[in-house]
This record gives structure tokens, sequence and C-alpha cells, in this order.
């Protein structure tokens, strides 16, 4: 079963400087370090604020996205990053059942 996930990343200062004087496709190193690690990059987005890339990856499992996760920071390249599991809506409704069979069982803290 592989995991879809969203990876949002912050690129160093002087990262994104060496970037303008010499611009780099990082959809294809991100391409070619997920496909080694047996994923696939289904999505590439710039993005401006918060984070300078969004990535959509498909992942064998999550010990894979943390690998990914470790390169992204042991490279250097990323300041920081978020990265949030993405389910098909059809997932979605199955964990909405899922949830709605165990509520008789499940109390907040300090509700008991």
């Amino acid at each position: 079963m592989t995991v879809t996930v969203a990876m949002f990343i912050k690129y160093e200062n002087d990262r994104k400087a060496e970037m303008l004087k010499s611009p780099s496709d990082r959809a294809e190193v991100s391409r070619k370090a997920v496909g080694a690690m047996g994923g696939k990059l289904l999505h590439a987005y710039g993005t401006v604020g918060e984070f300078d890339m969004m990535f959509i990856y498909e992942l064998p499992d999550m010990a894979t996205v943390a690998a990914n996760m470790m390169l992204a920071d042991a490279s250097g390249m990323s300041k920081h990053h978020k990265v949030i599991p993405l389910f098909s809506n059809e997932e979605f409704l199955t964990a909405q059942a899922k949830a709605g069979k165990m509520t008789h069982t499940y109390s907040a803290a300090g509700d008991e």
C-alpha cells in the first residue's frame, strides 16, 4: 500500500540566492530522489509566502516519507518543511465511518 503526501519546503536563503544566479529544476531533482526510494512525484508547484515549493508524492510507506524528509534536511537545501498525509475521498469516507463506530469508546482527557 502506498501513501500520498504533500510536502511543503522553505529553502535556505543562501540556496535561494544560488537559484537566482543559476536556476535549477527542483522538481527534477525531487523526481529522481523520490524515484530512487520507490516513490513517484505526482505534482510540483512553486508557492509564495510561508513556503517556496509544494510537492505531492506517492511513496511506499511513512518510513520512506520520513527518510525523504531526513535527506531533504541533510542536504542543507531546506530551512524547514511540512508534510501532510493526503487521503482520497473514498479513504476519507472510510475513516469517518470507522471513527463513527468508535465514538462510544473515546473520551477527552479529563472527562473520565
